[in-house]
């Protein structure tokens, strides 16, 4: 456990004491050529005190409580603290006796901004040094109330380190070099180290103490963040991964059509995939796959659709059968499967899938109401069930967004259901965006899940998860 808080934190730690000088006044091209060749002089001691920290992180948040070890940790900071301590009055004494000296002014300002030779690379952390790698797996709401407790309990000991170590900074700058001074300010940022691990370690104790207790994994990131939700950094979200399905449930076992409902005549299980297929001998009209097994008004859905003719498909949601169909049966339709069945017939929401078509892949339609194609593929729509749709903004070209479609190939769809807001996703692609502030809208319902074959065509399905959030 130890272990793997130590590897989270230590990768987690924003460089500290990095160079480009930005904010320091009427930098000469020379003076910035000096500062910026600091930075690689410090590295050594940069990174012993980022390791440090990062283990006094670790410790703060060992189970069962080890006050040696933050006692010995915060030593080590000091140590380590002395050390780049030391290095970095070396390389400004340098600096000073050189002709890229800085003026009273510009050491000041230096002084000020914490003595850090900032880089293109360097990051802003919390005060122990976290990166803010923003994301705590299954993380219950709860428990993120006991660690904004936890950052805001902790925060004067953060400010107070802060200070510590600024102190510290400023120290190293002194001409004539000053180690005595350098060591009694270390020794004041040992103190400050010690009085935030043990306050967290404390906390912490508390937290796993209760009904709010985190798992090791939580744990683990948490300590990656640098053990305070305080000055986390900007960071950017993991990318989408297709086959991540913690939290979801699946709605098709992969060998069988157990929990749906369709006509048989169209639908079947086959090579790991749900099969429907509509010829001329066998026309289907509209008809569709329900499934019975789960009811969702707000929901993350995943699966893999496949159509191959010219025909289409679509992946209903909140949807509802029994309700009378508004358009029109074929004939040849009637003749091969009798009156309609509304059993098998979906009213809804659908994120389309026609491949063949130019324009509906990908859009937000309205199955058997009047509403019909309520966004259009590359369209953001706010609306009011019939009563109104406005085009609120373009995501992109909807040709262009239509060449990302595969045709006779596995193609990728994800859905967003959250509220009034309906979001569908294909091959990571955003497609359209449907807004209904109606709550009285079909649209707003929960309901049933379902897939539709139309015209003559071959539909596979396959790896259907779904997220259920009500």
């Amino acid at each position: 456990m130890i272990q793997r808080i130590l590897v989270a934190a230590l990768t987690a730690c924003s460089l500290y004491a990095q160079g480009g000088g930005r904010g320091i006044p009427n930098l000469t091209e020379p003076q910035a050529a000096g500062i910026a060749r600091i930075a690689p002089e410090l590295a050594p001691q940069t990174q012993a005190v980022n390791t440090a920290r990062a283990a006094m992180t670790a410790v703060a948040f060992a189970e069962p409580a080890d006050t040696a070890g933050i006692r010995s940790k915060a030593h080590a900071i000091a140590t380590a603290e002395v050390a780049l301590a030391g290095a970095r009055a070396d390389v400004f004494a340098k600096l000073q006796a050189s002709d890229a000296k800085l003026a009273a002014d510009q050491v000041t300002a230096l002084i000020a901004s914490g003595g850090i030779f900032r880089g293109p690379q360097a990051t802003t952390g919390g005060p122990a040094g976290g990166s803010g790698r923003g994301t705590i797996p299954n993380i219950r709401e709860a428990q993120v109330q006991a660690l904004t407790k936890l950052s805001t309990d902790t925060m004067p000991l953060a400010r107070a380190l802060t200070a510590a170590r600024n102190a510290l900074t400023a120290a190293t700058f002194a001409l004539p070099r000053n180690d005595a001074a350098i060591r009694s300010k270390a020794d004041a940022v040992e103190a400050a180290e010690l009085a935030i691990a043990s306050a967290r370690a404390a906390a912490f104790g508390r937290i796993q103490a209760s009904a709010n207790k985190l798992t090791p994994q939580q744990v683990s990131v948490f300590a990656g963040m640098g053990g305070t939700f305080a000055g986390l950094a900007f960071t950017q979200p993991d990318p989408l991964n297709f086959a991540e399905h913690e939290g979801y449930v699946p709605l098709f076992d992969g060998v069988s059509l157990k929990g749906w409902d369709g006509n048989p005549k169209f639908w079947r299980a086959e090579g790991g995939a749900i099969v429907g297929e509509s010829t001329a001998q066998n026309p289907s009209g509209n008809t569709y796959l329900v499934y019975r097994d789960l009811e969702a008004r707000d929901f993350t859905l995943k699966f893999e659709i496949k159509v191959e003719g010219s025909g289409g498909s679509g992946f209903q949601y909140r949807s509802k059968t029994g309700i009378p169909w508004l358009s029109p049966i074929a004939d040849n339709v009637t003749a091969n499967v009798g009156p309609v069945n509304l059993n098998w017939m979906l009213t809804g929401p659908q994120a389309d899938f026609w491949p063949s078509s130019r324009d509906w892949t990908g859009q937000f339609y309205s199955e058997n109401t009047p509403m019909r194609i309520l966004a259009w593929r590359g369209q953001v729509v706010e609306g009011s069930g019939l009563a109104s749709k406005r085009l609120m903004g373009n995501i992109a070209d909807r040709q262009a967004l239509g060449g990302l479609v595969k045709m006779n190939d596995w193609n990728e769809y994800t859905v967003i259901a959250r509220g009034g807001t309906l979001i569908q996703i294909l091959n990571g692609q955003l497609m359209a965006v449907m807004v209904d502030d109606d709550p009285a809208s079909s649209n707003n319902q929960s309901g049933l899940f379902g897939i539709e074959i139309e015209a003559t065509t071959k539909v596979s399905v396959r790896n259907i998860w779904v997220k259920k959030i009500n």
